[in-house]
């Protein structure tokens, strides 16, 4: 699966296809017929042809470096990474120094997967040019894809340290920083990233709002998400949040105005019918609550939170045999559900069920040893 950022980088190889013309020391020739050729048939679907076009081009210039990396570049600029890497391998293997073939090919390598080999040519780029940041900004992408934030995170920093006035790469760390939860970083290089004149992509106001709220800065957060629904004013997803934000404010007239726009705009949007439930549970509308934790259900099961909260609809009805089902299955999806686990604890116990009881109660203790809150019991 390849990533946005991944994705994103592939215009970085028009600039690679130049660069490696000029640094394999030949003057920048006339534009080749045949790529024009390759990229209408590639325009028109006709992929194969197009292959077939640009391998007959490179088996007539055996030694042509530059033309071994402009067929990869291609290749990467119309989304075919498989395509792209025999023609960046025979660049490599040509000219070993060429930055921008082992840069290419470790993009490519990386839009398939290959992780290890990707960051064996992003490594090695790095250390012929230390001064340029590309490669680590491509090894942070290909981490990312991998699943290895804490690596990407450091990957990206290198790139910042490189580039500290690229407000592109100030944005790309603060978006890594998000999703690892170091709210007050992804905050500072989010800031910075508009400081330095950032305007590509107006979703940098809502990762924006999401820093603010990780450290429960509501009204900054507010401010930030209004920005963003200026220039996108139906995006739901921003909906959601500002929903939330008059959730926590207790104003939650504007708060369901909100989240059903934003379930209007986007039907299996799950956590929005989640906060309706919400919304409707502060307003002890438990018909209301329920219909709308239902629905955020039939978007996917895996959803442990709107479990819990019809447990504690049942519990608040009485029906402490369906509130203790419906807990267990918050816990099967989150078994380290702490709060499913104290409501378990008083369904156990209108059940009869002492033991049980004590078990769940002692598991939720367990879960929440260093924290000292506690919940609030099912009235």
């Amino acid at each position: 699966m390849r990533t946005g950022a991944l994705r994103t980088l592939r215009l970085a190889a028009v600039v690679w296809a130049l660069a490696a013309l000029l640094a394999s020391g030949q003057e920048e020739p006339a534009p080749e017929p045949v790529f024009e050729e390759a990229a209408a048939l590639i325009a028109a679907g006709e992929r194969d042809e197009a292959a077939r076009v640009l391998n007959e081009f490179l088996v007539g210039r055996p030694w042509d470096v530059p033309a071994f990396h402009q067929v990869g570049a291609m290749w990467l600029l119309a989304g075919e990474p498989e395509l792209a890497v025999p023609p960046l391998e025979g660049a490599v293997a040509r000219a070993p120094q060429f930055v921008d073939s082992r840069l290419a090919l470790g993009q490519a390598l990386g839009q398939l997967g290959e992780v290890e080999d990707a960051l064996e040519h992003l490594e090695a780029a790095a250390e012929m040019e230390p001064s340029r940041y590309e490669a680590h900004y491509l090894a942070a992408a290909v981490l990312d894809q991998a699943g290895l934030l804490p690596e990407a995170v450091e990957a990206a920093g290198r790139a910042v340290e490189l580039a500290p006035r690229d407000p592109g790469m100030h944005r790309f760390l603060g978006r890594l920083l998000l999703r690892v939860e170091r709210w007050p970083e992804a905050q500072a290089g989010l800031e910075r990233a508009l400081e330095l004149g950032y305007r590509e992509d107006p979703a940098i106001f809502a990762d924006l709002g999401a820093a603010l709220v990780g450290q429960e800065r509501l009204e900054e957060a507010r401010t930030a998400y209004e920005r963003h629904l200026e220039f996108a004013p139906d995006d739901a997803e921003t909906l959601l949040q500002l929903g939330y934000l008059d959730w926590r404010g207790e104003d939650f007239e504007a708060s369901e105005a909100r989240l059903e726009r934003a379930i209007a705009l986007d039907p299996g949007l799950r956590r929005a019918h989640h906060f309706l439930g919400l919304t409707a549970l502060r307003r002890q509308d438990l018909d209301r609550a329920e219909s709308a934790f239902r629905r955020a259900l039939e978007h996917g099961e895996d959803f442990p939170e709107a479990w819990l909260n019809l447990g504690k609809i049942a519990l608040r009805r009485g029906d402490a045999e369906e509130a203790a089902r419906l807990l267990e299955t918050a816990i099967r999806h989150a078994p380290d559900y702490a709060d499913a686990y104290y409501q378990l604890s008083f369904a156990r116990r209108r059940l009869g069920d002492e033991e049980g009881a004590a078990a769940a109660l002692e598991r939720f203790e367990d879960l929440n040893r260093e924290e000292g809150a506690r919940p609030e019991p099912p009235r």
